[in-house]
């Protein structure tokens, strides 16, 4: 076995693993800015996202390629798409086995935490669109004062404005 292959694959896992926790920084940072209502600095943040975005998706090929000659070179059955870190592991020896679990074990745990926090970002930016709408809603409904008085003297009880007459 061309253990190459297996330390190019442990490489490429390791560049993603510090992607992922870089994403995971940027997250928590999120929080923070949507707290704070900066609106400039989540966009910055959401373009910086999307440029690691795009970096995992070129680890990603780059991975398959390695699983793919690792597949190959352990003369697997299996597809790439098929493989599992934990399947590929069994045809390894032991430190190489163990090098892989532990890229596995850090990768679920840091995207898991991104998960989370991305929950919490996402329910943070519900609150403030239920509360926008709530204000909306709100001003929407307060009739606007009636100045104009009929022939006889009396305020002219006509058609009732709102300050907002379309909610899109």
């Amino acid at each position: 076995m061309n253990s190459r292959n297996i330390d190019e694959l442990i490489s490429i896992l390791e560049r993603e693993i510090g992607i992922y926790e870089e994403l995971l920084k940027i997250s928590r940072d999120k929080t923070d800015v949507i707290v704070k209502g900066k609106t400039a600095e989540l966009d910055n943040i959401t373009k910086v996202e999307q440029t690691f975005v795009l970096d995992i998706g070129k680890l990603e090929a780059l991975r398959e390629k390695a699983v793919n000659h690792l597949v190959n070179d352990i003369g697997m059955n299996n597809t790439v798409s098929d493989i599992t870190i934990s399947e590929l592991a069994k045809y390894l020896d032991n430190e190489n086995a163990q090098r892989l679990e532990n890229c596995k074990n850090n990768l679920l745990n840091i995207i898991n935490e991104i998960k989370n926090v991305n929950d919490l970002n996402s329910k943070l930016i519900q609150n403030s669109i239920d509360y926008i709408n709530f204000s909306i809603n709100l001003l929407s409904s307060i009739p606007e004062a009636n100045n104009n008085y009929s022939k006889s003297g009396n305020t002219n009880e006509g058609i009732q404005k709102t300050y907002f007459d379309v909610k899109l």
